[in-house]
Parts: structure tokens; sequence; C-alpha cells
């Protein structure tokens, strides 16, 4: 009997487990030439670089709940960018600055 006493708690605290605030993201850049690329993560300062266009299936971590931004500046022409998180839906956008922007909230599907 005290061994079933000890399992049950067990059992309670394996089940309400905390969710995860960890999420993959993905984002591809579609144009030509250079552009500056600026990203933020939530709970993350904002981190710019020049690349070389186009940009494919690059990976990011967000650890926290907030606003993922993608910040796409071409040199010359338009650019699009595309952002994916986890299992959501892709924004994209496109112009001569594109922004994609998502929010990561409670209800987002990691």
């Amino acid at each position: 009997m005290k061994k079933l006493l000890l399992l049950v708690p067990v059992l309670v605290l394996a089940a309400c487990g905390q969710k995860s605030y960890t999420y993959e993201a993905f984002y591809d850049v579609e144009g030509t030439g250079q552009a500056e690329v600026t990203l933020t993560v939530p709970g993350g300062a904002a981190q710019s670089e020049t690349v070389d266009l186009p940009l494919r299936n690059r990976a990011l971590l967000a650890n926290a709940l907030g606003r993922i931004t993608l910040i796409v500046q071409p040199r010359s022409g338009q650019a699009t960018c595309k952002l994916r998180v986890e299992k959501e839906e892709e924004v994209a956008n496109s112009g001569a600055r594109a922004v994609c922007e998502y929010e990561i909230t409670e209800d987002t599907d990691n």
C-alpha cells in the first residue's frame, strides 16, 4: 500500500509538466544582390548582417514569448522575406524594405 501512495504523486507531477518556451523558427529571403538583414528574437538583442541574396532555410531559436522581427533592406530593388515559427502559418512580405513579424504567445504550438 505504501508503494502505491508514493507512485500517485509521481504520476500527477509527470502529467503536469510545464510547456516549453523554446521555439524553432526558419526564414528565407528572396531577391538579388546584397541586403541588410536585421533579426530580433524575444529576450535577445537585434542582430544585423549584410548578406548575399537569396538566403534559404536559415534557422533560429526563440527562448521566450514575444515578437520575432525580420527586417530586410536590399541595397537595390525589392526583396521578399518569409518567416515560419514551429507549426504555425508562414508570414511573408515584399518591398524595398520587407518586414516579417510573428508574435509568440501561450497559444503558439511547439
